[in-house]
Order: structure tokens, then sequence, then C-alpha cells
């Protein structure tokens, strides 16, 4: 994975589903991503967004032809603002460890 293809895939996911906030975590931004790694994304959505999973699959989709492993993670807002603070779940540290890279 390059960074071209991070930002990439970035301006992708903004264009298509224009999240309130898009979060950039793991590996990738710890610097300790490998060649196996994938890149793990969180997009938190407006409390309109009514299957997230749905949604999750729908930015997979746009994002074909950006050849890298990515997790993609959509969450409302008000299930984000429940979810952030609970130690031991990835929520937390997407909010502690992440980097935003996108906020409306």
């Amino acid at each position: 994975m390059t960074p071209e293809k991070v930002e990439s895939a970035i301006r992708r996911i903004i264009e298509v589903s224009r999240p309130r906030k898009l979060i950039l975590f793991g590996s990738y931004v710890r610097n300790t991503s490998s060649t196996n790694s994938d890149i793990d994304f969180l997009l938190i959505t407006g409390d309109d967004v009514e299957n997230p999973r749905k949604e999750s699959v729908r930015i997979r989709r746009a994002l074909r032809g950006i050849s890298m492993p990515m997790d993609i993670l959509v969450v409302p807002q008000s299930r984000w603002e429940q979810l952030k603070d609970h130690p031991g779940m990835i929520y937390r540290e997407a909010f502690m460890k992440g980097k935003v890279v996108y906020e409306s």
C-alpha cells in the first residue's frame, strides 16, 4: 500500500459517503504496517444512515480499482458517542489513537 493509494481511497470515500468524520486508524497510523497489513477506516455518519453494514458495502464497491486490503467500519454519530469510550472496543482505539483525515 502506498500513501497515494491511501489518499485516493480517502478522497473516494468522502465523495461517495459524505461522512461527518473519517478516521484512519490501526497499523498504518502507528507506522507498524507490513506488506500483509490492511488499512482501517472508521466513518462516522449522520443518524440518517439506517444500515451501517449496507453503507460499508456500498463504499467498498465504490473503492473497486484501488487495490489494497481495507476494513471499513461505519457508525452513526449517536452510536459513535456511545461506543468511543468503551475500553477494549475497536471504536476506542480509533478515538484514542486514530487520525482524523476528514471532518465536516
